[in-house]
């Protein structure tokens, strides 16, 4: 709720992702660097459908078959329930889709939903300088009408918010929430993992 105001504004249907950093060490994560960047010689990529140019396992290949990833997709998979929890949510979510990432200069994502989940998350294994963000949309874009003037964005009217990859670094949000991967300045590969629940 916010203060100091003839009347009171309360703040509802709040939009939440979570945030988790340094899961894992830096030696874990070339172990993965290294099983991925021999997949990408070894498997098509994936994502036939999508505009963007990166390099995917989505739909060619499925991490879950990788014994190497079973930490990472167990310590996810706990995060996850983690924050289904903060929902007040008692129910057990199974990840159902595990794909790998890799981006090299102007790689990128265009925006999209991950319809037919109820959370996705993010998973940053290497990130060279220079790497793209991932942006997220406000849901309730477009607004038709626009709020009229606005000086600076403040938590009720912000449209759009950006997360810096890290190496590291994990994000679960909802898989409604429109994102998309902006086109990075790196020249050695940035590789991230992705997963969808129900």
């Amino acid at each position: 709720m916010l203060e100091n105001y003839v009347g009171k504004i309360e703040l509802w249907f709040p939009v939440a992702i979570y945030v988790a950093d340094d899961l894992f060490s830096q030696q874990q994560n070339e172990i993965w660097k290294d099983c991925l960047l021999n997949l990408k010689k070894n498997k098509p990529s994936g994502g036939a459908d999508w505009y963007g140019n990166t390099y995917t396992t989505h739909d060619s290949y499925d991490l879950r078959e990788e014994e190497k990833f079973k930490s990472l997709l167990d310590k996810i998979t706990d995060c996850v329930q983690e924050f289904a929890n903060a929902h007040n949510s008692t129910g057990q979510y199974n990840c159902e889709h595990f794909w790998a990432n890799i981006a090299l200069e102007k790689n990128y994502q265009e925006f999209h939903t991950h319809d037919g989940s109820i959370f996705s998350a993010v998973y940053y294994i290497e990130v060279p300088e220079g790497s793209g963000s991932i942006v997220f949309n406000d849901p309730k874009q477009p607004d038709m009408l626009p709020i009229k003037n606005i000086n600076e964005r403040n938590h009720l009217s912000f449209i759009r918010t950006k997360y810096l990859p890290k190496a590291g670094r994990l994000l679960i949000f909802r898989s409604y929430l429109s994102h998309m991967v902006e086109p990075g300045t790196n020249s050695s590969e940035r590789i991230s993992v992705s997963l969808n629940f129900g």
